[in-house]
């Protein structure tokens, strides 16, 4: 059986970067919001910093982080970033392992692709 936890910080008091670092240390599935990535990205100057960042803790850990973020006014979508060892199958794989878990917190899932930008990186 699963458990789920959900992290609030003050961006004012606590780092949104450390607290991800140790969120994704602790956990077997870490899924961000859009807040926090927004947050995130204030702290290290911008989105290119925070997808480095990102990246760089999912190598740390070995296993992919998720990004659910808005992609309409009534409407989420959730991405993931994985080590870049890993390849397409491999993080289909991984999120279809952790669907249950995925439906569980963010609601019906509706469909899993493992398509990927031209050049191989998110």
């Amino acid at each position: 059986m699963s458990r789920s936890l959900r992290v609030t910080i003050d961006p004012r008091s606590v780092s949104p970067a450390a607290s991800i670092r140790v969120a994704a240390a602790a956990a077997p599935l870490l899924v961000i919001g859009g807040r926090a990535l927004a947050d995130l990205a204030a702290e290290l100057g911008g989105m290119d910093a925070a997808g480095a960042f990102l990246l760089e803790v999912a190598e740390a850990i070995g296993h992919p982080i998720g990004l659910n973020l808005p992609t309409g006014a009534t409407s989420l979508s959730t991405a993931f970033i994985a080590p870049r060892s890993w390849s397409r199958e491999r993080v289909a794989g991984w999120v279809g392992g952790h669907h249950a878990e995925l439906e569980a917190a963010l609601g019906t899932v509706s469909h899993v692709s493992s398509s990927m930008p031209r050049g191989g990186r998110p």
